[in-house]
């Protein structure tokens, strides 16, 4: 035959193994989620409260009682905290969630399930436990000492500021996800309410309602769990396509300041924190970047992002290109609301991109411009001469014995040659000057301004320097001379160009360069052009 209490016990058991239940359930499905973890947690923390306390009420003597009243304290004091971290990252806060926090929020249980287990030693926490018989069931008569108040209190703020997360992000929350919100707020509601029933002595026998109460709570995320996907929510949508994400992503409000960001744009932005929340976010972006906010902001109403490619960022000493694209985020068939900012990474295609250029106009090996571009290039300056009434000099040399040098030392001797002489004209040479390599051991000049006394003192001047500084050719070796051979040609001021543009000037100084050789090389010749001729190169 049944007792007055045998229904509460039927519920309170009934909510132990649905939650056992769900945890498996979770377990099962989506134990790697972090709010999948906090869940099961919670799930096995209220099953050992429950049975404890079902245990308790059924138990027969005081050492029976007490002894089912610290099996619940395995698992009571720690379902508010949880249930608090079970709401933060349903709401996305998991960043604040890191694991001093946790172990923080986990101290004050830790210290309550002690003093429980050793009560009896200083009754700190019940100042007295008494049991007392009545028809068909007992009544525990609990006189609370100090740190049941503390405890309480705990208890207390942790579901009650549950509530207020919720309430604070009802307005964020995207509206298919409502149900699930609704969910978590009424599972924290019914507790408190409880609460404050048994706390105010309203319970029949002065029965802990909680327990019974989480017969509903439990059948609830039940149905949340099988039927909304409850767990498949922000969080999880977070985790895939925000968190995961390797573009950065910043959102903010309508005022430029940031409300989230996800760990990829954190390594881009150091200075991101959850402090920075709230914040204008112009300041961060000027640290790294002259792109403005002004630059990004889209209009109201735009349905297309505004992009911009290669936006040079730096972090430190190191610099990085992003493809920056901003964009209005919207409430379906509503207003703009926020704005999302996405830094795409494409700082390997940019440097490619300059790899190829570099390859496209450089000489490989010396690095100075190729044939192809170097005739390009003096082209130009050939043409900014006679627009500018200006004359232009045009220096061709080739290192002399150039072919003995591979002979006699290999062509790496030979390549470190032609480094040499590369290095000393560099340090030689104007800004506006072009060099490139004409082919082989030949190089080209061209140096725009220069009259043709000034053009022959700039050759004599590499060629005295390349002369003066010998090189190493192998550690057992003596030091090897290198010397060059320089032919020079001119476009004087006040001619005008014609068809044989820069080939007739380089085809003189080819000229100019073989008598140069034909000399005793090591020197410098003029080319000499027919007055017939002149006109060719002007």
């Amino acid at each position: 035959m049944g007792t007055p209490y045998s229904a509460a016990l039927t519920l309170m058991v009934t909510a132990g193994v649905i939650n056992i239940i769900m945890g498996i359930y979770v377990f099962m499905n989506r134990s790697k989620q972090a709010m999948a973890r906090t869940f099961i947690a919670m799930c096995f923390l209220s099953a050992i409260y429950i049975f404890g306390s079902a245990l308790e009420l059924s138990a027969g003597t005081l050492k029976e009682v007490k002894f089912w009243i610290t099996v619940e304290y395995f698992g009571m004091p720690f379902i508010p905290p949880v249930s608090l971290m079970l709401i933060m990252y349903f709401l996305g806060m998991e960043r604040l969630l890191k694991w001093q926090m946790r172990y923080l929020m986990y101290l004050m249980p830790f210290i309550t399930l002690v003093l429980v287990m050793t009560n009896d030693l200083h009754h700190f926490y019940y100042r007295s436990v008494e049991l007392q018989i009545g028809e068909g069931i007992h009544k525990v008569e609990l006189n609370a000492g100090p740190w049941y108040i503390i405890q309480g209190g705990y208890t207390f703020g942790c579901m009650i500021g549950g509530v207020a997360l919720l309430l604070i992000y009802w307005n964020r929350m995207r509206s298919s996800y409502r149900l699930q919100h609704i969910t978590m707020m009424v599972g924290l509601l019914l507790p408190i309410a409880g609460d404050f029933l048994y706390l105010g002595n309203l319970t029949p026998d002065g029965i802990d309602p909680i327990p019974v109460i989480m017969a509903i709570t439990a059948a609830l995320y039940m149905w949340g769990l099988v039927s909304k996907g409850m767990l498949n929510v922000a969080p999880v949508a977070r985790d895939t396509l925000f968190e995961s994400m390797n573009d950065a992503v910043l959102v903010l409000d309508r005022n430029n300041r940031l409300v989230d960001f996800n760990p990829a744009a954190a390594a881009i932005l150091p200075e991101l924190t959850t402090s920075a929340l709230g914040q204008a976010i112009e300041p961060l972006l000027a640290l790294h970047t002259d792109l403005s906010m002004l630059d990004l902001d889209t209009e109201a109403g735009e349905d297309l992002p505004r992009i911009y490619d290669e936006v040079k960022w730096t972090v430190g000493i190191e610099s990085y290109y992003y493809q920056i694209r901003s964009s209005f985020i919207r409430k379906r068939r509503g207003p703009e609301t926020s704005k999302l900012i996405v830094m795409i990474d494409v700082t390997e295609r940019v440097r490619l991109q300059e790899q190829l250029r570099v390859l496209a106009y450089h000489d490989g090996l010396t690095g100075i411009f190729n044939r192809r571009h170097l005739i390009q290039a003096s082209e130009e300056l050939l043409h900014q001469s006679v627009e500018r009434d200006e004359p232009l000099a045009l220096l061709l040399f080739d290192i002399d014995h150039f072919k003995q040098i591979n002979d006699a030392y290999g062509h790496d001797v030979g390549d470190r040659a032609l480094l040499h002489v590369v290095d000393i004209c560099r340090q030689l040479l104007r800004p506006e000057d072009v060099f490139g390599r004409y082919g082989g051991e030949e190089f080209v000049v061209a140096m725009p301004g220069l009259s043709l006394e000034e053009a022959e003192a700039a050759a004599q001047r590499i060629r005295g320097e390349i002369a003066s500084h010998t090189m190493t050719a192998a550690a057992s070796e003596p030091p090897l001379s290198v010397t060059a051979s320089f032919g020079v040609a001119m476009a004087g001021a006040g001619c005008k160009e014609a068809g044989g543009g820069i080939n007739q000037l380089l085809k003189a100084a080819d000229n100019a360069l073989y008598e140069a050789k034909n000399s005793g090389r090591n020197t410098v010749r003029l080319a000499h052009i027919e007055p017939g001729k002149e006109a060719l190169l002007r």
